[in-house]
């Protein structure tokens, strides 16, 4: 799965407007579904029926996303840490 900045700044615009203590698990569900997308397209040649066809950012756009704010937003770049960390840590891989 190909991850782009457009991709981690969506995930972060979809937990953005949640507590902080909820945003790790929305992100990694994220991930989650976008992973299980992949593996759907690449064994079927076809999106997901829910998740599409495998980007974090199809499947962040399931639901309304804010405006992207910027980075003197510091819930902004949190959100967008918390993404980077778990794509560093691999969940992206399942890991």
């Amino acid at each position: 799965m190909r991850i782009t900045c457009a991709d981690v700044a969506a995930v972060a615009r979809a937990i953005l407007a949640l507590p902080a203590a909820r945003r790790r698990q929305r992100a990694a569900a994220i991930l989650r579904a976008a992973r299980r997308a992949a593996r759907h397209r690449a064994a079927t040649g076809q999106a997901h029926p829910r998740f599409g066809a495998g980007s974090l950012m199809e499947v962040a756009r399931k639901r309304p996303l804010p405006p992207e704010p910027g980075f003197d937003d510091p819930d902004y770049r949190a959100a967008f840490a918390l993404v980077l960390s778990l794509l560093r840590d691999g969940h992206e891989r399942g890991a």
